[in-house]
């Protein structure tokens, strides 16, 4: 039964009958038809009558149609669970902290106004499930056709898992607040929960030069569940991880005004089947890894592990990837369109002895592009786009394909897309970056879409507004 404010129940529950039949009106001389003890048993029984059919109304699906909007404008520090039949708008930073675990219904609507956000803090945990039918949604509190990027701060999640940073702090969250700390030691710890989940319009300006993400996650463990997750249009980045070692499948990052996946600080999680898609005049990198921007070789190293990825462009401008500041890492079964002649930039010389020792890879590879692997791999030197000093027959000694036209043009709308591809990007093997148990072997193609359903993973639940 949903947390429900103070309610008078309708008044025929009150004044119910009780079914008893009356007696006739006793004369002056006669005695009363029960014993006084009789009758107070009676009036005990029709009490008692009374009050079950009061906890029945409440109980009952007429008293749980009431809705109404709660507004957020305090931290969260004991068990709380949102119900779909009230819209949560946050007033400002919330916090969920000191161990409380807050959950949300299928559903469910929360509504951020500027200068907002939610961050569960360590030891805390969100369960957000919500369904295909019913997604939860954190979007801006603005009228539809009046949402924009930056509207609201985001969703921040932080752990105890191990960084490469002392002291870990989130960006966006004043430093002296102890809350927006994150890392430890903690090597099988969960964050939580989101499924179905849908986040849009985030990511305001907290400080100068200082933005919260979509979805920002520091130092969550591997029982940190992440899977059927929109980030649409961030003013920064869509999902950045900061260390850690979560997890995520079936994630969609569409129109991000930044980077769409960034990484840092040591995280080695493993993701399959991801869409990115860039929008034209926005945003810049599909992919943004690094290890630590203090010490290249700081340990735990960022190790990362991606398969069935789809990064599609609006405009040659952007770049699908660019790993530097000694990111390790395993890329296969990836499909690139729309980035022009440059698709990957490795940078920094640690970088490239990663790429000759094998911890960094890359496997099974489509680009869809006119001109061969050595054209759209560049020698090119510089402080931007020097490659790390590796050639392209050094990255690409794996099996790689060039092939013009993958998609229609539908997978660049940005209204509408259709991220299937053709058929060649089907395969009858792959192979896959690890051996872990993680992977769903049964997606033998490249990219996040398989070519021949009708009906992908990312229909039904998703939403591609303007505003």
């Amino acid at each position: 039964m949903p947390l429900m404010t103070a309610h008078t129940p309708n008044s025929s529950f009150l004044s119910a009958k009780t079914g008893y039949a009356t007696s006739p009106r006793p004369s002056p001389n006669r005695k009363p038809v029960l014993p006084s003890v009789w009758r107070r048993v009676l009036m005990a029984l029709i009490a008692l009558g009374g009050l079950a059919l009061l906890v029945s109304a409440l109980d009952s699906p007429v008293m749980e149609q009431i809705t109404g909007t709660v507004h957020i404008d305090q931290d969260i520090g004991k068990d709380t669970t949102w119900h779909a039949n009230r819209t949560y708008v946050l007033e400002t930073d919330v916090f969920v902290h000191g161990g409380a675990r807050l959950t949300i219904e299928p559903g469910t609507r929360i509504l951020g106004e500027h200068g907002s956000s939610l961050i569960v803090a360590r030891e805390s945990q969100l369960i957000a499930r919500g369904t295909r039918s019913a997604p939860i949604v954190f979007t801006s509190a603005q009228d539809v056709g009046e949402r924009a990027r930056g509207d609201w701060g985001g969703v921040v999640l932080l752990g105890e898992d191990r960084t490469n940073e002392a002291f870990a702090r989130v960006e966006g969250v004043d430093g002296r607040d102890i809350r927006g700390h994150f890392g430890g030691q903690v090597e099988e710890g969960s964050c939580g929960e989101l499924t179905f989940v849908r986040i849009e319009y985030a990511g305001y300006e907290a400080f100068p030069g200082n933005e919260l993400n979509g979805l920002t996650l520091g130092g969550c463990g591997p029982d940190t569940v992440l899977e059927h997750i929109q980030v649409h249009k961030a003013l920064d980045d869509g999902i950045e991880f900061f260390g850690g070692s979560a997890s995520m499948r079936h994630v969609l990052i569409t129109g991000a005004r930044d980077d769409s996946l960034d990484w840092d600080l040591g995280w080695n999680g493993r993701v399959q089947h991801l869409i990115i898609q860039q929008h034209t005049g926005e945003g810049d990198r599909g992919f943004e890894g690094d290890n630590s921007p203090e010490r290249d070789d700081a340990r735990p190293r960022s190790t990362p592990e991606f398969s069935n990825v789809t990064l599609i462009s609006n405009s040659g401008e952007h770049t699908a990837m660019v790993l530097r500041s000694g990111t390790a890492g395993r890329f296969g079964n990836i499909l690139i369109a729309g980035y022009g002649t440059h698709p990957i930039d490795l940078r920094d010389p640690l970088t490239g002895s990663l790429l000759e020792h094998n911890q960094l890879a890359f496997d099974s590879l489509l680009i869809e592009s006119s001109r061969s692997i050595e054209q759209i791999w560049p020698a090119e030197t510089g402080e931007k786009n020097n490659d790390a000093g590796v050639d392209e027959a050094t990255v690409f000694a794996a099996p790689t394909q060039t092939a013009e036209k993958l998609f229609t043009q539908n997978a660049r709308n940005p209204r509408q897309p259709v991220f299937r591809p053709g058929m060649q990007a089907y395969r009858e093997q792959a192979s896959w970056p690890s051996d872990s148990d993680f992977w769903d072997r049964s997606a033998t193609y490249y990219g996040a879409v398989d070519p021949q359903v009708s009906n992908p993973w990312y229909l039904g639940w998703t939403d591609f507004s303007e505003n």
